[in-house]
């Protein structure tokens, strides 16, 4: 008798838990609560995930050729004014890369090191005119050829800009900064250079 007193009453217990938490008619849905996230400004709100996934690829595809000295390819991935500097490497548009694209595929051939960028953290911050800039952790990689031996040969950042025409997102700026206070000092050349162009 007092078995089933007991299972009767945790029952009528659990059932009441659930109907409690039923909301009453009076009270506001969660979606018109005050609570909820404010809309998105119309810029942002038409920059999606499918938008995200693809800024990666062409960021993570420009490093991939340029890992590999396959350089022309990484012009599929440019904007025809792209500006910045990566790794050591200036990038001042299309044309001046294609320029440089034998003496750098040279350099990389003569060299027993394979190098390997390893890309992040990658953030975007949506802008107007189909821009978002970007940024993420950068590390590169060696290996020796030689020797098989890996090196960590620099930790930092990438930070740029990407934009989109005719359907596709392109590097517009693209800038490695070291993990360290030099970052004040590429900003303070960034600003000078800028100047300059104008």
């Amino acid at each position: 008798m007092f078995r089933y007193f007991l299972i009767t009453t945790t029952v009528v217990c659990s059932l009441t838990g659930l109907f409690s938490c039923q909301s009453s008619p009076k009270e506001k849905p969660v979606s018109m609560d005050s609570t909820a996230v404010p809309e998105a400004s119309a810029a942002a709100s038409q920059f999606g995930f499918k938008d995200q996934q693809e800024i990666e690829r062409v960021i993570l595809g420009f490093c991939e050729h340029f890992d590999n000295a396959d350089l022309g390819k990484c012009m599929e991935f440019m904007d025809d004014s792209i500006r910045g500097e990566i790794d050591g490497v200036k990038l001042r548009g299309k044309q001046n890369w294609t320029a440089k694209i034998d003496t750098l595929v040279k350099s990389t051939k003569n060299s027993h090191f394979q190098p390997r960028h390893m890309i992040t953290n990658m953030q975007f911050f949506p802008g107007v005119n189909d821009t978002v800039k970007v940024s993420m952790y950068a590390s590169c990689l060696w290996t020796d050829l030689t020797s098989g031996q890996i090196q960590l040969m620099s930790v930092g950042y990438y930070k740029g800009k990407v934009v989109r025409k005719e359907g596709k997102w392109l590097i517009a700026v693209l800038n490695s900064l070291p993990d360290s206070r030099l970052v004040k000092q590429f900003y303070q050349d960034v600003r000078e250079d800028n100047a300059a162009l104008k």
